[in-house]
């Protein structure tokens, strides 16, 4: 038998065992063709109904999904100004007083959200000031009390709902 002959012979006697050709067909090239079995023994085509015989132990597995990262705080500053801007109730409002900026929405606009911030949580701002931050500090002031507490920073800002005090939540950049 020539050479060139052996790679093909060994092709097609796996390719008939494996039920994909005729055995007939590396028959004719084998001189050892009785040694092909003329069926595949049982080994068939993939397929459902012949997998369907087979059982298979299926071992249980616990699959604990990791907690999704919490997003944090967002919100979105379209307005600038002051009392006026906060009076319309139409959303944050940035303030920009020369001793520190503040977003601010009163607390029954939406904004009562800043009495829940936590040191550590994070925020993001988009519109005015936009960015990621984090709550590095809270204060609670009397109303009025002088831009000075801002101390350079910027900060969120509503008023609790005793009437007489006010929430900031310093945002540092994250």
């Amino acid at each position: 038998m020539p050479r060139t002959r052996v790679p093909l012979l060994a092709a097609l006697t796996l390719l008939a065992a494996a039920g994909i050709v005729p055995a007939a067909a590396a028959e004719t090239l084998n001189p050892l063709h009785d040694s092909i079995p003329a069926a595949t023994s049982g080994v068939g085509p993939i397929s459902a109904a012949h997998d369907a015989d087979f059982d298979v132990d299926t071992p249980d597995v616990d699959v604990t999904e990791a907690p999704a990262p919490d997003p944090g705080y967002a919100f979105d500053v379209r307005l600038t100004g002051h009392q006026e801007a906060l009076d319309l109730c139409a959303g944050w409002v940035f303030e920009d007083f020369v001793a520190g900026d503040v977003v601010s929405a009163h607390n029954h606009c939406g904004g009562d959200v800043v009495l829940d911030l936590e040191v550590g949580d994070a925020v993001t701002l988009t519109g005015y000031a936009a960015g990621e931050y984090e709550i590095t500090q809270l204060l609670t002031v009397p109303k009025y009390t002088p831009a000075s507490v801002l101390a350079g920073g910027l900060w969120m800002q509503t008023c609790l709902w005793d009437g007489v005090n006010m929430r900031l939540a310093r945002l540092t950049a994250a």
